[in-house]
C-alpha cells in the first residue's frame, strides 16, 4: 500500500504544475498569497481524494512553486511575500505567502466589462462575457461582481456579436459585405432603415474599421458607388454576408494605408464622417474647458488677458460641431465665431427652437 502511495506521488509530482498553477491564479493575487499548507489544503478540494495520503507532499508543493517561480509559466509573474513585505500594499485581505500577479487588474475589469454593459446584447451573454473576464482575471474577479445585476437594454438585435464576427473577419481578409440597415420602430422592433426600403435595401460595402463613441459600436466603411466615407451604428446592422452575386464581393475602394479608426473618431465628437475643417470658438468660464478637452482630441487654446474667457480652435467636421454647440450655448458659454455657414446653421435652428417654445406660440401640441 505504501509503495502505491509513493507511485502516485511520484506520478503526481511531474504534473502538479498546473494544478498549483491553478490555486494561485483563483486564490491568489499581489498582497493576498497562500502558505504552502494552504495551496495543498486547495488541491485537496479541487481534486476530492478518497485517500487523504494521496495529496502531494509539502516539498512537492514547494518544488513546483519555485520551478514555476523560475520559469514564469505562461508568463505570470509568480512569488512569495513575507509579513514585512506587505508593508503599504492596498488590498482587500492583505496576507503573506506565494501568489500570483492578477491578469487583468480591478481597473482594467471595470474598464473592460463596463463597456459590456453598454453594448446592444442579451442577459445571457453580458453575463457570459463577464464571467470570462473574471476567469480570466482569477483571484481578483470578485472586483466585478456588481455586474451580477445589471440589466441589459430592453431592445437589443440578437445578430449583434455574429455581425461582429463577420464584420472584423471581412476586415481581415480584405473582402467587402452585403448588409442591410435598420431604424427603431414606434414600439422599439428593428425596422427596414428609411431611406433604404424594397430593392434597394442592401448595401454592399467595404469596411474599414469597427470602434466605440459615445457608448456606441460604429463601422466605418466605404459603400460602393460613393465618394465620401459611411458611419453605422453596428447593433442596427442585420444580414450581414460576405457573399455577392458571383462569389466573396470583392472591395471597390480599400481602406487607405495607415487608416487609423481611432484617430479618425477622435477629431469628430459625434461620428460623422464629413471631413474636418478649422472652426473658432469662444468661451467663457473656465468650467468649460472640461467640455472642451473631453470631445477635441487636440485643441488650440488662447486665453483672454483677464483669463475669463479662451478663444478655442478645432480641427472637426462642422456638423459635429454643430451638434455639440447646441448642447453648450444654452447659457451663453460657448460662441461659434467661424466659419459663418456653422453660424448660420445654428442661427436657423435657434430661430427654429424660439419659434417652437415661444410660450405665447399657439402650435406646440401640433
Amino acid at each position: 500500500m505504501d509503495d502505491d502511495i509513493a507511485t502516485k506521488r511520484k506520478t503526481y509530482a511531474g504534473n502538479a504544475a498546473l494544478d498549483v498553477f491553478e490555486v494561485l491564479w483563483r486564490h491568489t493575487y499581489f498582497g493576498h498569497g497562500l502558505t504552502v499548507r494552504q495551496i495543498r489544503d486547495e488541491l485537496g478540494r479541487m481534486h476530492q481524494y478518497a485517500d487523504p495520503g494521496e495529496l502531494p507532499t509539502e516539498k512537492t508543493v514547494r518544488n513546483q512553486l519555485r520551478k514555476l517561480a523560475a520559469t514564469r509559466f505562461l508568463g505570470r509573474t509568480i512569488g512569495h511575500l513575507d509579513e514585512s513585505d506587505l508593508d503599504g500594499v492596498e488590498c482587500a485581505d492583505p496576507q503573506p505567502g506565494w501568489y500570483m500577479d492578477a491578469f487583468l487588474s480591478t481597473a482594467e475589469m471595470r474598464l473592460l466589462a463596463d463597456s459590456l454593459t453598454l453594448s446592444r446584447i442579451s442577459l445571457d451573454t453580458l453575463d457570459d462575457l463577464v464571467s470570462k473576464i473574471r476567469e480570466l482575471a482569477g483571484a481578483a474577479g470578485a472586483g466585478i461582481d456588481y455586474l451580477g445585476h445589471v440589466a441589459t437594454y430592453t431592445h437589443i438585435n440578437g445578430e449583434f456579436l455574429s455581425t461582429i464576427d463577420q464584420l472584423n473577419q471581412a476586415i481581415e481578409d480584405g473582402h467587402g459585405v452585403t448588409f442591410q440597415y435598420r431604424d427603431y420602430g414606434p414600439d422599439g422592433t428593428l425596422v427596414p432603415h428609411a431611406s433604404r426600403t424594397g430593392a434597394g435595401s442592401t448595401y454592399i460595402a467595404d469596411p474599414y474599421q469597427m470602434v466605440y463613441k459615445n457608448g456606441r459600436y460604429y463601422l466605418i466603411c466605404h459603400l460602393h458607388g460613393e465618394d465620401k466615407l459611411r458611419i453605422f451604428v453596428v447593433n442596427r446592422i442585420t444580414n450581414v454576408s460576405t457573399k455577392g452575386r458571383t462569389g466573396t464581393v470583392p472591395l471597390e475602394r480599400p481602406a487607405p494605408e495607415g487608416f487609423d479608426a481611432v484617430n479618425f473618431m477622435r477629431h469628430r465628437p459625434y461620428p460623422v464622417a464629413d471631413d474636418p475643417v478649422r472652426i473658432r470658438m469662444r468661451i467663457r468660464d473656465t468650467s468649460m474647458l472640461n467640455n472642451v478637452f473631453e470631445w477635441f482630441d487636440d485643441p488650440h487654446i488662447t486665453q483672454s488677458p483677464d483669463g475669463k474667457q479662451f478663444d478655442v480652435t478645432v480641427e472637426s467636421p462642422e456638423r459635429a460641431v454643430f451638434w455639440w454647440a447646441l448642447q453648450y450655448s444654452w447659457d451663453g458659454r460657448v460662441t461659434i465665431l467661424e466659419p459663418d455657414s456653422l453660424k448660420r446653421k445654428l442661427f436657423d435652428a435657434g430661430t427654429r427652437m424660439a419659434r417652437t417654445y415661444d410660450p405665447k406660440s399657439t402650435d406646440q401640441s401640433h
